[in-house]
């Protein structure tokens, strides 16, 4: 199959002509040639951290929902779960062994009490090797991603690497020193940053300063309420190559105000602003259409489909997506000029169409 457009975004560039990919979803062709259609092409929008949308939360069943992230432009999700209870994690892992994800993200459960956010209290635990071996079992080793608090589980993390799990440093309100010794350590990623870790001071650093100094990926919610528009400008400008854009979306995403789940917890939605009882920020209601625009109001495009698609791509080392390239998958977002999406294609199957 042919797509024309008069923008298609690559890895480095942006072209005008045309995409070919074959019936197996893999790219075989990207070609130079005026087109004057109105369409820009992007790589599919890769969501890393999302806990539900549209009434599942997957902290409860990992049900497949992709339906309802293709028409947002989604061709890639990550699961995650939330601090859950030893039953609660089992039965999560256990599902994701038969989900069609083939990886899923865990947020928790070996966190800061004090910055554990929306996260049930009564779940949060000292960290347990054998509990993450069970996990990997259970899941036919699904487990990619694991967010830990460096300062209750800095012995873990190089066992959780030899392990081939990625470790997020997120929840945490540990220092500077200890921030730095977990990324030294081999930590290469950041949970939402700014976000449930201590608050950044010009002589306490903390861990905010530690990831921009060390993590290789930094994940961000660019909702512009999780974190000031103006401090997402400040990480565009200066730390793009490795900002990941997540939406840390929950069940009430696309549902409107009401109460939900985060997995043991309950959520009051009201304006589109997700909070506990307590008035605690509860994950969002963000989606990754709305990501995509958000960032590209405070930079280019090449730079907006880094962040919300080959930056998440790579933080996951899923190196098959992410880009525009031959031999890549055939994930394709279709918009108008006006970044309205028009078409979205997961592995070269035309699965949403406006």
């Amino acid at each position: 199959m042919i797509i024309k457009a008069e923008k298609i975004v690559l890895n480095t560039t942006i072209i005008s002509g045309s995409i070919e990919f074959d019936d197996n979803g893999i790219i075989t062709a990207v070609n130079k040639g005026s087109t004057n259609n109105g369409l820009i092409l992007v790589p599919g929008f890769v969501d890393t951290h999302t806990h539900g949308i549209a009434g599942r939360d997957f902290s409860i069943s990992a049900e497949d929902v992709i339906e309802d992230y293709v028409k947002h432009g989604v061709t890639t999700y990550i699961p995650t779960a939330v601090s859950l209870s030893r039953e609660g994690l089992r039965k999560f892992c256990s599902q994701m062994a038969s989900s069609k994800s083939n990886v899923f993200n865990l947020e928790g459960p070996y966190i800061s009490a004090s910055k554990r956010g929306a996260h049930a209290l009564s779940n949060l635990r000292k960290p347990d090797i054998r509990e993450v071996v069970e996990c990997m079992k259970l899941s036919k080793n699904k487990l990619a991603v694991i967010t830990v608090a460096p300062e209750i589980a800095m012995e873990v993390i190089p066992e959780l690497i030899k392990m081939g799990i990625i470790v997020s440093i997120g929840h945490t309100d540990a220092d500077f020193p200890v921030s730095e010794l977990a990324y030294l350590s081999g930590a290469t990623r950041t949970t939402h940053i700014f976000n449930a870790m201590r608050t950044f001071h010009h002589r306490d650093p903390g861990v905010i300063i530690a990831s921009l100094l060390y993590s290789n990926f930094i994940e961000v919610i660019p909702d512009f309420f999780h974190v000031d528009q103006q401090i997402i400008k400040y990480l565009i400008q200066n730390h793009w190559r490795r900002l990941v854009a997540i939406t840390d979306s929950i069940s009430a995403t696309d549902l409107g105000d009401g109460e939900y789940s985060l997995g043991d917890e309950k959520v009051f939605v009201k304006g589109g602003k997700a909070k506990l009882k307590d008035g605690t920020i509860a994950g969002s209601t963000l989606t990754m259409d709305k990501a995509f625009r958000n960032v590209l109001e405070l930079t280019d495009l090449l730079t907006t489909s880094s962040i919300v698609s080959y930056n998440p791509a790579k933080s996951i080392n899923l190196n098959d997506r992410g880009e525009l390239g031959i031999g890549k998958r055939a994930d394709l977002v279709v918009l108008d000029s006006h970044y309205t999406l028009k078409e979205v294609y997961a592995e070269g199957k035309l699965l949403f169409q406006h």
